[in-house]
């Protein structure tokens, strides 16, 4: 996966130990699978993405893909743009009688926070544990941040988390996170 933009006009840093940048950088398509499909959307995830589709609130990655369990059955496909290409029309070729396929990359935006303190910025807005023993590295959270639906994993890595939101309510999610490091 690449790495997001951390530019002054793309992203908030912390001497404090947070950094927030947005992932504008990726396109995120929604899958679902069909009814009775879910096995055969598996095995064909297996042989184009070269991973299994993730059965439990888990992220995995692929090459250059990063596969993020959305709800039963459904997951996030997050892979960088690349001018004059259409990820989401090729996963449904992909996938093409086995799910439906929708690009989502203008209806969602993804922050990542990383730094000592991303654990700390999070905690103060989503109600689950972040210590290292029960949100491990892969974990997913569909949830909430101050009233925001998010969906929330940690990268595979361990090294940070990257916390998805409706566009619309972004410019909320990033107050609140810039306010939770300044408490």
């Amino acid at each position: 996966m690449s790495e997001p933009r951390n530019d002054a006009a793309h992203a908030t840093a912390n001497r404090q130990g947070l950094s927030i940048a947005i992932r504008d950088d990726v396109a995120i398509t929604h899958i679902a699978a069909r009814r009775g499909m879910r096995a055969a959307a598996d095995e064909r995830a297996w042989t184009t993405l070269g991973v299994h589709l993730p059965s439990s609130p888990r992220a995995v990655e692929s090459v250059s893909k990063m596969i993020v369990w959305a709800g039963p059955d459904q997951w996030l496909i997050i892979e960088p743009q690349t001018a004059g290409a259409d990820p989401s029309a090729e996963l449904a070729k992909s996938f093409n009688g086995l799910a439906s396929v929708i690009d989502v990359s203008d209806s969602r935006i993804i922050f990542r926070l990383s730094g000592p303190s991303a654990k700390d910025a999070l905690s103060k807005g989503i109600p689950i544990d972040f210590h290292d023993r029960v949100f491990k590295p892969g974990d997913v959270a569909i949830t909430h941040y101050a009233h925001l639906g998010v969906t929330l994993w940690r990268l595979v890595d361990g090294q940070g988390y990257d916390v998805a939101c409706a566009r619309t309510f972004s410019a909320n999610l990033l107050d609140w996170l810039g306010g939770a490091r300044a408490a």
